[in-house]
């Protein structure tokens, strides 16, 4: 039972999807629930998967070293009435946002392209975190991290929460992006601008308050009185840019 509580608490499905995910993760354990049983589960147990969801939310997230991790994701925006497709890579460690950027195709050649160009400008991290999307998981991909001596981590089907960091930054940039009517703009050029202000301006809670680039130079921005208020996206994307 607390298993079917715990992934009510982190998934915010209904007791169908609930079901579903459980029989899927513990089905070969021999466990296994039905739709009732979890919709009573999470009736009964109202209570229970509120504090659940609070203790989730207020666990500070691992440590994890800078450049150590990436987290990689697609994901889509509406322009022009049609489907984008966009390319996100963050680094675990500092949340720096390594890569934000439009695709033609989910190939695993092209994401491939942008991965090594990620590489050739911060460096070689250990380990690629990705879902299980046909894309990355094809022998193209593998063999392409096995040959660069990354090691790729993969989530479970169906548990997103297992690559946060990428999660939580397409959550902020779609729910930001979404404010706006960008159609007839240049997609790239948003893109470039959202990672400038995200990278540098948008301090994080969980960083002590640095932002992603302080955090990934390891060291904090001193120079306050050359601080300049930035503005973009008609002022949905502003704070303060400390220069070096």
């Amino acid at each position: 039972m607390d298993k079917v509580l715990y992934l009510a608490a982190i998934s915010g499905y209904g007791a169908g999807k609930v079901a579903e995910l459980f029989n899927q993760r513990y089905g070969h354990n021999g466990d296994s629930v039905g739709k009732t049983f979890v919709y009573y589960q999470i009736k009964d147990q109202q209570y229970q998967i509120r504090i659940l969801r609070r203790d989730i939310k207020n666990t500070p997230p691992r440590t994890t070293p800078v450049n150590h991790t990436w987290g990689m994701d697609l994901t889509t925006v509406t322009l022009n009435k049609q489907q984008k497709l966009v390319l996100g890579i963050v680094d675990h460690g500092s949340r720096l946002n390594l890569k934000l950027q439009q695709l033609t195709s989910k190939h695993s050649a092209a994401i491939m392209l942008e991965v090594v160009q990620a590489i050739r400008q911060f460096g070689f991290p250990k380990f690629i975190r990705t879902d299980n999307e046909r894309c990355f998981t094809s022998n193209t991909f593998k063999l392409a991290l096995k040959l660069l001596g990354i090691k790729h981590q993969t989530s479970d089907i169906a548990s997103p929460w297992q690559n946060g960091r990428i999660e939580r930054f397409f959550g902020t940039f779609k729910e930001k992006f979404r404010q706006l009517d960008f159609n007839g703009c240049h997609l790239q050029t948003e893109l470039d601008i959202y990672r400038a202000w995200y990278n540098s301006v948008r301090t994080h809670s969980n960083l002590g308050g640095l932002t992603p680039a302080e955090v990934w130079r390891g060291k904090q921005n001193t120079n306050a009185e050359k601080a300049q208020w930035v503005s973009a996206w008609q002022g949905v994307l502003c704070g303060y840019y400390v220069p070096d």
